[in-house]
Order: C-alpha cells, then structure tokens, then sequence
C-alpha cells in the first residue's frame, strides 16, 4: 500500500492507495473533517465551519461514526454485506463525527471529474459513512466519491419549535456544510466543483429530496439521485405539534422539568451522550425517535406543500425504487414472525401507515387476493409498505417535477440476488422469503460496484456473473448522469433509459435491462387518490 497527500483549504491530509482488481489505483482520504465537533454547547446546534490545523493530518484511519443506538445493528447486518475495508479496526461512536471520505481516481487539479456526493441511510436514527465503500465507483467509472458523515437521531433532529434556540434540522445542516465542503475543496481531489450530484438510499434518499426543496441548499449540487426515499413518504417528517409528544415523553423520562427552552437546551448538552442513547433504547418502545421536521428555514412549508406549489430545485434527477420494497429488511424487522406467516390482528398492529378501519378493510379488499394462502398477511403487509411509502412516492414526485419541466429518469429494481436466497453465494447472509424480489437496499449493492471490491466481503456474500455484469451497467448509467445530466450520454449500453413523463416509460433494473410503462398504476392510484383520507394522523 502507497501513500499520498493532498491538500484542502484547511490543511494537507495523508491518504492510502489501492488498486481494483484491473489495476486501477483510486486515492482514499479518511477522516477529514468538514465542521468542528459538535461538542459541549454545540451539541444539537447547526454546525460551524472547520477550524484549520498544522501539519498533515492523518487520513488512512478511520474516523469515530455518529452515535446512535447499536442495539439493531447486529441483526441489521445481516442483510448488509459489507467489504472491510478498515482491517478489522473496530468502529468508535461519538460526537465528534463531522468529518467526510475522498475516493478519487485522480489529485489532477483541474481534471474536472464529475463528484457524486453520498448520503447514507438509517431512519435518520442510524448509519454511518463507514459502511460504503466508494472504491469502486470511483475507479471504473472515473468519478470522486465523496461520502459525509451526519448527525443522526437526538444528536441530529432534537427540536424545541421553530422559534426556539434549537429549531431542528441539525443533521440536514451537517449534510449542507458538506456540500459547501465540496464547493471548496474537491478541486484538490481532481473534481469539478460545478458537476456536482448528490445521491443517497433510504433516509438518504430523503434528505436528497430534503435539498431538492430546501432553499438553503440551493447552488450546492446540480444533479441528484434518490433510490428508495422521498419527502412526502408518511411518518418520517414532523410538524412542530407533532414533535410535542416525543419530546414531552423524553423530557420527562430525563427528569427536565424546565419549560423555557435555553434551559431545556443547557440540561439536554450537559447530559451523557451514552446516557441519551439508553433513554432511547428505554423508550423505544413508546417510539420516541427523532426526524426532520419542519422548522421555517431548512424548510419554510412541509415538503407535502413544496411538493404541491413545485418549490423545489428543478434540476436533473433520477427516482428509483424496488419491486419488493416492503417484503423482506422492512417487514423482518417490524415483525419476526413475517415469514412464518403473520395473523390479520399482526397485519393491523404492525402496519408502519396508521388507517382507520374503513382503510384497514380496503387494503385488504385491494392485497389479498387468495383467502387461502396461509401467508397472505404477512405478503399483504409488505406490498402495502412497499407500495404505500416506497412506489406511489415515488411516482408521484417523478410526475410532479416532470410536469413542473425538470428532467425526470425513473427507475424499478426487480432482480434478485442470489445471497438471499440460498447458501452458495452467501452462507451467513440473511435469507429473504421467497416472495420477496429486489428488497429495500438491494440496489445499494449494484450502485457501489460490490461484485467488483477488492476487499473480502461480510458473511461469505458473492455474486454471480450476472449481478456482476447488472452492476457494472447501473454504474454506467449513474455516472453517465453524474458526469452529463443524461444517462445514455457516455458510454453506450444496449438499452436507452427513457426520459420520464407522467404516466410515462421508466427503466426496470435487471440482469436483463429493459423499459416499462404506467409504473404501479393500480397501486399508485390506490394510495394517491383513495387511501389519503383513510390515513390516521398520529396522536398529539
């Protein structure tokens, strides 16, 4: 392994050299640091800019991930194979975890490599930036990978109202700092500070939709992505009436009695991080969680309204999500027994969007189709997931821009990975029923060329010859967009991706490539125009 340096406008960092397997070298830079921690009085406040320091800094060690609770990760993991690329070295949790990693194939300046900046995923409750690994991406495809870390969870979206000295946001403000990093820095990288795209899965996807919105993002990328998340997807954005409850089960727990909110503020940073992290776990069960919310700067209407008066950036952006969403990770973790086969009073307890009984009778009515099938619950819980917070979100945003005049591509993931469903290409992974096709995540995979990491993966996972050949094309077409605005412009494949309109041609992702029309139509009308009314919002 090599060595190289590289300079930032707030001091040089050491950084490693690996090659891929065809011999191309890609620079990694770890740990750089894009905002001061966010310690003492800082904690759950909008970030500060970095602090420049002497010397070279070292950028091969890892640096300490947000803290959040742990108590999922185990079982979590099982279904994320992951490349280790740290040796083994044990990842630290802890608040100062404002920094960022480099993948760049090149520390030309003036190169002008495309940058794709990565937001990862979690609920906004969890993750980190050490479990991708933008090797790959980088290196085939002759981008710079950037991938920042955000607060997540209490540390990220802790809200006393709008007006308060802690309006919220905290982790979409760290996201926002390090893209202003970019703008600043990734020239040193070989990158092009003015082709900039932002993608992201899940909860990341979200927060891409989030800066899509944001005016405070605006100027900051010129592309995005989103696989798997919008803004408007139920439950995971609060109004200010709706952070109440939480925060009042919180406050009491910690014993605060304090009703002015400096004062709220100064008792919740003298506490413990470990110890806030315990209150959660005590109460989780109470679902006391913290998410964006609505705060009249980040975001000066709900995303619902900014959807609705097209307030948002209209650059170009692609929309994705998978034909299986809610079957397999999702449904696994909301409850254990989904693949014994769950009963109707579990599919009315556990279902993530609250209906009313009318509601509750109409899904029914629309998902269950064979009274007989012993698992007909527990398939009609995760189509509802998928569809309801996954599908129909997604083709509604992809409608709406594209009719407001942006350039809109779509995307649906139907393959299947071998490692979830037998022993031969992952013996430790964790299996999927087998109605279960491309889970939420699965793209993920694909995205960041794991088939092609030098680095031995997690729980024996490999892939097939196909997965490998599905992976290198989805890569091309990411970084065609990433570099051109377009996904066909670059290098050619034997399927055009379609440019979407309402109601219009998308591109389904499989070991055959191929398009697709009126996405979800059923489904999609189901959720938008029968379903909104039969939502129950959740209790003040």
């Amino acid at each position: 392994m090599s060595s190289e340096i590289a300079s930032t406008l707030n001091g040089k960092v050491k950084g490693k050299v690996l090659k891929l397997k065809d011999e191309t070298p890609v620079s990694i830079f770890r740990n750089i640091p894009f905002a001061k921690p966010p310690l003492g009085n800082l904690r759950f406040m909008p970030p500060q800019p970095v602090e420049s320091w002497d010397g070279v800094r070292d950028g091969i060690t890892p640096g300490k991930v947000p803290m959040y609770s742990t108590l999922m990760d185990e079982a979590m993991m099982k279904y994320f194979p992951l490349p280790d690329q740290y040796d083994g070295v044990e990842q630290v949790l802890g608040e100062d975890c404002l920094h960022l990693s480099v993948y760049t194939p090149t520390l030309e300046k003036g190169k002008n490599l495309p940058v794709m900046v990565w937001l990862y995923g979690g609920g906004f409750s969890s993750g980190s930036e050490r479990e991708y690994d933008g090797t790959v991406l980088a290196g085939m495809n002759d981008v710079v990978v950037v991938i920042p870390n955000y607060r997540v969870g209490v540390f990220g979206f802790l809200s006393l109202g709008p007006s308060s000295v802690c309006p919220g946001n905290a982790g979409i403000l760290d996201q926002q700092l390090a893209l202003r990093w970019v703008r600043d820095n990734v020239e040193f990288f070989g990158g092009d500070k003015n082709n900039v795209t932002i993608f992201g899965e899940s909860a990341g996807a979200i927060s891409v939709n989030h800066h899509m919105i944001s005016p405070l993002s605006r100027g900051l990328f010129h592309k995005a992505i989103s696989h798997s998340g919008q803004s408007t997807m139920p439950m995971l954005f609060r109004t200010t009436e709706e952070n109440d409850k939480p925060n009042k089960i919180f406050f009491e727990h910690l014993k605060i009695e304090e009703t002015d909110d400096k004062k709220i503020l100064a008792a919740l940073q003298k506490i413990p991080a470990p110890d806030l992290i315990e209150a959660l776990n005590q109460l989780m069960a109470k679902k006391v969680v913290f998410y964006p919310c609505f705060d009249g700067k980040v975001f000066p209407k709900t995303p619902e309204e900014m959807l609705k008066n097209k307030d948002f950036t209209k650059v170009p952006y692609i929309i994705g999500c998978n034909n299986t969403e809610g079957q397999g990770l999702l449904a696994v973790f909301t409850s254990p027994d989904i693949i014994k086969g769950i009963t109707e009073e579990d599919l009315r307890k556990f279902l993530f969007v609250p209906v009313s009984d009318e509601g509750f009778e109409k899904c029914k009515e629309f998902y269950i189709k064979d009274n007989n099938d012993e698992k007909r619950f527990s398939k009609a819980f995760g189509a509802i997931m998928g569809d309801a917070m996954f599908v129909s979100k997604a083709v509604k945003t992809a409608s709406v821009y594209a009719d407001a005049g942006a350039q809109i591509y779509l995307y649906y993931g139907t393959f299947r990975l071998k490692m979830f469903q037998g022993d031969e290409y992952g013996p430790e992974v964790g299996k999927l029923p087998d109605w279960c096709c491309c889970d939420h995540g699965n793209d993920i995979m694909i995205t960041f060329g794991m088939p092609f990491t030098t680095y031995p993966l997690s729980m024996g996972a490999k892939f097939s010859k196909e997965e490998e050949d599905l992976s290198r094309n989805f890569m091309t077409f990411l970084t065609n967009f990433a570099r051109t605005g377009d996904p066909n412009k670059g290098k050619t494949l034997d399927v055009k991706w379609p440019k979407y309109k309402s109601k219009g041609e998308y591109l389904v992702v499989d070991t055959t490539l191929s398009v697709g029309k009126n996405l979800a139509e059923k489904e999609v009308d189901f959720w938008s125009n029968v379903m909104p009314s039969l939502v129950v919002k959740p209790a003040k």
